[in-house]
């Protein structure tokens, strides 16, 4: 069915359930100007019905007016008007037209709803149908935050006719590197909230019923059933066997014949299923794809934000290998909170994203790549056109898998690049947080400083023991040792979480490093400032008497007066030391795992210090593990602790990379 005719049925998903990121800058800012609402309803490339809501000025001169377009994709339902959306509002006052389209298998649109799978031509298709409706002047742009700024990406690979600039804010990219998984072990929390949310499986659940496959008394004790795991969400992490966690869950629930319970939860098996990076996992990865990415783009995330690595590498990939110009922004936030005050810091007045303009900037951008007149901090760029880096429309051939890793940055500052990075502190009397604009992240005078893990063997227990140098070790010191109980994990105290009700951000990490399986190093004070400026990254030397096990590391600001802030942190899973994409056997001596922190922008004022935490969990962010070969089909009887090593001698170093000016 394709119709340019308004559809008769009113999209009944309760907007409040969108994660986009227009509702993390909660905004009551309505559109001044009035304006029409049309529902309509277009085919997908194999014919599936997708539905779609259109906002367009109403204006005394011509409510028909050809306009731009822009377009959010959402999972997670159209809202009913634009009132408090921060873009929509705007862009209606300032002439455009917004759209809103539900996914596949979502809201009002037809099909199964199978998470990122038919993006690519499902969205590529509707930037061109758009396009061609005789209110659009055939210029569209893209926005949206979480799942609505990764599918941005998927459609502009496909180069459809009309588009010419995407705006992904909390962006994926891979979803097995970063959000999902994480260098081989589950994101648990982000992977349970999510997928057993109302959002998601609650969603599904209410089609089942729409569909007459579930009744109302058994879609009620299905929802009751996933909202009271939600309230454990701490204790489901360490529920095992992790594959079939749905069946558990929904035990009691009295399914119909035809239905199972991985039906309210479809994508459930088959991401589990997978813990190597494979065929399936590609066939939604837009890295591999960037050079098919011909548009520019504004790429939005936080220091403490679920998705930051997956769009800084989402950046730093385009930026590489697109001819067209991208820009990056990094505030202090976490993925449903940019308010400034985060965790317990706050980082001033002028961080959140708000009082920064984020929404006053997506709309510069628009107007810059879609209207073609460069307008407010774009105005000022040189070399800035409609098209390209330098106003140019070409595309390069795509490169290989492995071409889509993040690379350091530019030689150079680029005067045609808005990158602007909030500096966070902790309040050292020298003020809050500040703005900062550079010509690339990580900035081309940013330099790579590597310290060197050492202790007397007992930094897991004494504080004043593991010490962090730049000289390399000597020729013999004493290996650290820990046991990871699995059924005890580190916990989890702050950091880059979602989803839900979640204490994501900087917090005291004290009580974590008061535990004897977590290991401290520690710098000296500093004599002068310091001021950190892209990736950080750990290289352990370890050992275990475990088949497979994790190594986590969290880079710590530790205060002088005492309170240590969690910055940046990781993991790797030993059996995926040398790529997701092929699992090594661990042997039983000292082996390397390398773990990313991801990035900072953080200043330590003279006299503070940096910590680097090494430990083997961080629950209930990342499933704790079991110490088995198959982690997430471990049942609770093959549950074992491992003994850990960490060794810091010459030829067995261990060492703390970070990224400074």
């Amino acid at each position: 069915m394709s119709d340019d005719t308004p559809a008769d049925a009113e999209g009944d998903v309760d907007a409040d359930e969108a994660a986009d990121a227009d509702e993390a800058v909660a905004s009551d800012e309505r559109p001044v100007e009035p304006y029409r609402t049309d529902d309509f309803v277009h085919e997908a490339p194999d014919g599936t019905d997708l539905a779609i809501r259109v906002f367009r000025p109403e204006t005394d001169v011509d409510a028909d007016a050809e306009r731009p377009v822009l377009l959010q994709r959402t999972p997670y339902g159209r809202p009913d008007g634009p009132e408090g959306l921060g873009v929509a509002a705007r862009a209606l006052d300032a002439g455009y037209a917004v759209a809103y389209e539900d996914t596949r298998g979502r809201g009002d649109s037809d099909g199964e709803f199978l998470p990122w799978v038919h993006e690519a031509g499902d969205g590529a298709a509707t930037v061109e149908w758009l396009a061609d409706r005789p209110w659009s002047d055939g210029r569209v742009g893209t926005y949206g935050g979480s799942s609505p700024g990764q599918v941005q990406l998927f459609a502009a690979a496909e180069r459809p006719d009309g588009l010419r600039a995407i705006a992904p804010m909390f962006s994926p990219g891979d979803l097995h590197r970063a959000d999902f998984f994480q260098d081989g072990a589950m994101s648990a929390l982000t992977f349970l909230t999510w997928s057993l949310s109302d959002a998601v499986a609650g969603h599904t659940i209410d089609r089942l019923r729409e569909a007459g496959r579930l009744d109302d008394d058994r879609a009620d004790a299905a929802r009751e059933a996933l909202g009271d795991a939600l309230g454990r969400v701490e204790a489901l992490a360490t529920d095992r066997p992790l594959v079939d966690l749905p069946d558990r869950l929904l035990a009691d629930v009295d399914l119909p014949a035809d239905l199972s319970p991985g039906d309210l939860v479809p994508h459930w098996e088959a991401w589990t299923g997978r813990p190597t990076y494979d065929g399936f996992w590609r066939s939604f990865d837009p890295e591999p794809d960037y050079d098919r990415i011909a548009v520019p783009g504004l790429h939005v995330t936080g220091w403490y934000e679920l998705c930051q690595s997956g769009t800084l590498t989402n950046f730093a990939g385009l930026r590489d290998r697109s001819p067209a110009t991208q820009h990056l922004v990094v505030g202090p936030w976490a993925h449903q909170d940019t308010s400034g005050d985060l965790g317990e810091l706050s980082f001033g007045e002028a961080a959140s994203a708000g009082a920064y303009g984020v929404w006053d900037l997506h709309l510069d951008f628009f107007d810059t790549y879609v209207r073609e007149d460069p307008s407010g901090p774009f105005a000022d760029l040189a070399g800035v056109g409609p098209g390209g880096a330098n106003g140019g429309d070409g595309w390069s051939e795509p490169g290989g898998v492995d071409g889509a890793a993040r690379s350091r940055g530019s030689d150079v500052e680029n005067p045609s690049r808005l990158v602007e990075t909030l500096r966070t502190t902790v309040d050292d009397g020298a003020g809050d947080g500040a703005w900062v604009r550079h010509g690339d992240w990580p900035p081309a005078d940013a330099t790579r400083e590597r310290w060197y893990l050492s202790s007397g063997g007992a930094a897991a227990t004494d504080p004043g023991d593991g010490r962090l140098r730049r000289a390399r070790p000597g020729t013999f010191e004493p290996a650290d040792e820990w046991t990871h109980d699995p059924t005890d994990p580190v916990p989890t105290r702050g950091g880059p979480l979602c989803c839900g009700d979640v204490d994501a951000g900087p917090y005291d990490q004290r009580d974590v490093e008061s535990r004897p399986d977590v290991l401290t190093y520690t710098t000296p004070a500093f004599d002068e400032p310091v001021e950190l400026a892209g990736p950080v990254e750990a290289t352990l030397t370890v050992a275990t008497d475990a088949p497979d096990t994790d190594f986590t590391a969290k880079l710590v600001h530790v205060a002088a007066d005492g309170p240590a802030i969690n910055l940046c942190e990781g993991i790797r899973r030993a059996r995926y030391r040398h790529g997701r994409d092929r699992e090594a056997p661990v042997p039983d001596g000292p082996f390397r795992v390398r773990v990313d922190l991801w990035d900072a922008h953080h200043r330590l004022p003279a006299g503070d210090r940096l910590r680097l935490e090494v430990a083997s969990s961080n629950s209930p962010r990342f499933d704790p593990h079991p110490g088995t070969t198959e982690p997430w089909r471990a049942t609770d009887d093959e549950v074992r602790p491992a003994e850990q090593r960490l060794f810091h001698e010459r030829d067995r170093e261990s060492t703390l990379t970070v990224t400074r000016l």
